[in-house]
């Protein structure tokens, strides 16, 4: 079970409420199952989206987010830096929308990958032993197409190897045509038979097992990781929502050929990430005081101005002031007064 209200906030890239509503979670830290369901299913939304360009943050937020989860002890600092960079990364989507994975009508996503689906290329003896953990028993009726899956994956593949590293756009579309084409098949909704997984002939095991099959380069590996962490029992439902991590692996083995073409967090971004890293602590604190002083949790109330901000300028206009103590005489430490202006952020 996730929570829909931070969700919603971390999706359209709101970092006040997102932060104030992670605050909440970690001071009832009774709930942080859901806050950690909730981590995962912000990263399959993101994987729905994420391009090239942005592939090596997305790598990023998908390794942090296992880290924590996988943490005994609950670290704000490293919840508030992660709750930042899922904001940042949905912030650009929204300034800068593409089309998201499963949007595309099958139809349309079929003729789209006419080019990409063939039988130009063969296994051989050795190949289909390559894939054994994923190849279907040779009497089973899907056989011919997952050996056709395989093929033309081997096939773009091989295009994208020998595709110069500076003809960016050409690059950038394998991609593309890589991620629906997982898109198409999980949709077709194949069942394959796959010693991969033996209790769940679902089409994304048969992708996942592919992935393995090939590469064992930690950034990729992770995708699955977090995709079947606490689901042991392929649990429908957390299958349904974590399906973008594999779109989202998609394009991180496109990335894992051709590393140069993405880029890691720009400079404002890191600035807006150390600054979280300075503030996190006492944004905590300031949230854990309110919520003792009141007898009704609440949201915080938002001051309305005429200038608004859009979520990631709001994170700049936190400053730390300083007091020092007036009193000359008295050798006393300076006194730390934190201020924060509450604004109305429009995405």
């Amino acid at each position: 079970m996730h929570n829909k209200e931070l969700f919603d906030y971390i999706c359209n890239g709101n970092i006040e409420k997102s932060l104030y509503n992670t605050c909440i979670f970690l001071i009832e830290n009774n709930k942080i199952e859901v806050l950690e369901e909730t981590l995962i299913f912000v990263c399959s939304y993101i994987g729905t989206f994420i391009n090239l360009f942005n592939i090596i943050k997305f790598n990023d937020v998908i390794d942090s987010t296992l880290k924590i989860i996988n943490n005994e002890n609950i670290n704000i600092n490293d919840y508030f830096i992660l709750i930042t960079k899922m904001c940042i990364l949905c912030d650009i989507y929204i300034k800068h929308p593409t089309i998201k994975s499963g949007t595309i009508p099958v139809p349309q996503l079929r003729k789209k990958l006419d080019r990409v689906f063939s039988d130009d290329i063969k296994l051989n003896s050795s190949g289909v032993a390559k894939f054994n953990t994923i190849v279907p028993p040779i009497d089973s009726d899907v056989y011919p197409i997952a050996l056709k899956i395989i093929t033309s994956f081997i096939k773009l593949l091989r295009i994208l190897e020998t595709t110069c590293g500076d003809k960016k756009s050409e690059i950038y579309e394998i991609s593309i045509l890589f991620r629906d084409s997982f898109d198409y098949i999980i949709r077709k909704k194949y069942s394959i038979q796959t010693k991969f997984c033996l209790n769940d002939h679902d089409t994304i095991y048969f992708l996942w097992g592919f992935i393995h099959c090939l590469y064992n380069e930690p950034f990729i590996l992770n995708y699955y990781k977090l995709f079947s962490h606490n689901n042991l029992s392929n649990n429908k439902t957390l299958k349904n929502q974590r399906v973008g991590l594999i779109y989202g692996c998609a394009v991180a083995v496109i990335y894992s050929y051709k590393k140069d073409i993405s880029c890691s967090w720009n400079s404002n971004e890191i600035l807006i990430l150390n600054k979280m890293n300075e503030i996190s602590l006492v944004l905590f604190k300031q949230v854990k005081k309110e919520l003792n002083i009141q007898p009704e949790k609440k949201v915080i109330e938002v001051n309305k101005q005429e200038t608004k901000m859009d979520g990631l300028s709001y994170i700049f206009e936190y400053i730390p002031k300083i007091g020092v103590n007036k009193h000359k005489d008295e050798q006393l430490e300076p006194l730390h007064e934190f201020e924060e202006e509450y604004r109305t952020i429009s995405n």
